[in-house]
């Protein structure tokens, strides 16, 4: 198994997939290089491809009235763009390259044509991505949470408010 295959095997979405599976989807990926600062992926736009990121970091952040808002940062082998390739909708946040990146991109109708030559490469690739994507919507679950807990320390204790206005002022 050659490197960008035992890389591939790696990440959570190919689990379980064959030396000859992975095969099908190394050969579609395409090599991408992003220098520090560069955006990837724009909130609201296209997006369409899942990329898998080999070197560097990533800022995922989403614009708010203006105002960027740090979401996560991700580092190799970690994907991204899953979203936008399973149901063909814009980007749900933005993407900028923190350091200089190398990435392998598959566009989603690629993704769709090895899932469609083989059901059973399709069931473990839904699977994984399912589980993925549960482990993602937890993550957020728990940040919504913390949120919610500032916001109501904000609302109900003038202590903690003035506290708070020193950082963010």
């Amino acid at each position: 198994m050659d490197k960008t295959n035992r890389k591939l095997a790696s990440l959570p979405i190919f689990a379980g997939l064959s030396k000859a599976e992975l095969d099908l989807f190394s050969e579609r990926f395409i090599k991408e290089y992003f220098p520090a600062g560069t955006q990837i992926v724009k909130q609201g736009y296209g997006g369409l491809k899942i990329y898998v990121l080999m070197e560097g970091r990533v800022e995922v952040y989403k614009t708010v009235d203006g105002d960027k808002v740090k979401i996560t940062s991700l580092e190799p082998t970690e994907t991204f763009g899953e979203l936008s390739v399973v149901d063909g909708e814009p980007a749900s946040a933005s993407i900028d390259a923190e350091l200089d990146c190398v990435t392998l991109s598959l566009g989603r109708d690629d993704f769709y044509g090895i899932l469609e030559s083989s059901r059973e490469v399709e069931a473990k690739v839904w699977r994984n991505l399912l589980v993925a994507l549960c482990v993602r919507l937890r993550a957020t679950t728990d940040q919504v949470q913390d949120y919610f807990g500032i916001n109501k320390a904000l609302c109900d204790n003038e202590t903690f408010r003035s506290f708070y206005k020193l950082f963010y002022s």
